[in-house]
């Protein structure tokens, strides 16, 4: 795959089945959802933090940005193109982003560094959260898929 600048991440056919889903939730739209989300790429606002090392200089680490819901729970951000994104920074204080693929997520949050619960996809569009468990449900059913195809072929 090649690489992708923000301005050409978009994902249609996600947003397509996610306003599917808020219209009519039910077993077939989510599915539909869970199928793009897999393949989508989304845009995840980063801070970097330069940090100075005792023997190495200096080292960049980054911090995922995160989003609270109304009873306290943390998620990461998703944004399915730059215009979602710019709704979350409207005051254009947040510059950087690093584009993830659902495998990019699940690495994150299986580490239980933090007390995040999954990550948000457009919070300020669909607003559709994707709990750790399900992204890791979803990651481990596209990999017995693909160990599938390979002992198929």
């Amino acid at each position: 795959m090649k690489n992708l600048s923000a301005e050409e991440v978009k994902n249609p056919r996600l947003v397509e089945t996610m306003q599917e889903v808020l219209k009519h939730d039910n077993a077939y739209t989510r599915g539909k959802m869970a199928a793009a989300l897999m393949e989508a790429r989304l845009l995840s606002p980063i801070e970097k933090q330069t940090v100075l090392m005792e023997k190495s200089g200096p080292s960049t680490r980054i911090r995922f940005e995160s989003i609270q819901n109304t009873t306290g729970d943390k998620y990461y951000m998703g944004f399915t193109d730059l215009d979602e994104y710019n709704k979350w920074n409207e005051q254009a204080d947040h510059n950087e982003a690093l584009i993830m693929t659902m495998e990019d997520y699940g690495n994150i949050l299986i580490r239980n560094i933090n007390d995040l619960r999954g990550f948000v996809i457009n919070p300020m569009g669909e607003n559709i959260s994707i709990s750790k468990d399900l992204l890791l449900s979803l990651l481990k059913q596209q990999e017995a898929r693909r160990n599938a195809a390979k002992k198929g072929n």
